[in-house]
């Protein structure tokens, strides 16, 4: 599976699950304010959020992204928590959902994840893993 595959298939599904994790303590929660920036893959979020917190301990993360009858892609990498305007408006000005929850991107309880993909996994029916070619 290529890159550009991998996107489609998460457009297609809409909403992901991030998972997190503090070194003790996990987290998965649905996220669907996410949108591609070059070879990242940025997510809005609330500043005061469990996820940011586990991110602050453990910078790493993994995405699940499913469809019904149980083909998934998973992304996992190394993240950062931006609380750079620039940031937030690029994300912002990208994902109209967030519209509807942020009234203002320069808001200080709105940050970017973003993650810099280091593996990308697609299972289908098989049960085998197909790795997907990243970069």
């Amino acid at each position: 599976m290529t890159l550009e595959e991998a996107k489609a298939f998460m457009k297609e599904v809409g909403w992901g699950c991030l998972a997190t994790s503090d070194g003790q303590v996990p987290g998965c929660r649905p996220m669907g304010g996410w949108a591609w920036m070059g070879e990242e893959l940025w997510c809005a979020t609330g500043a005061y959020s469990d996820k940011v917190a586990q991110l602050r301990k453990v910078p790493f993360a993994e995405y699940c992204f499913a469809r019904p009858n149980g083909e998934h892609l998973r992304i996992a990498g190394p993240c950062t928590v931006s609380t750079d305007n620039a940031d937030k408006r690029k994300l912002y000005d990208a994902v109209p959902l967030l519209k509807n929850y942020i009234a203002d991107p320069a808001s200080p309880g709105y940050v970017v994840i973003r993650m810099s993909p280091s593996r990308m996994r697609l299972m289908r029916g098989d049960l085998d893993y197909e790795e997907v070619k990243l970069g």
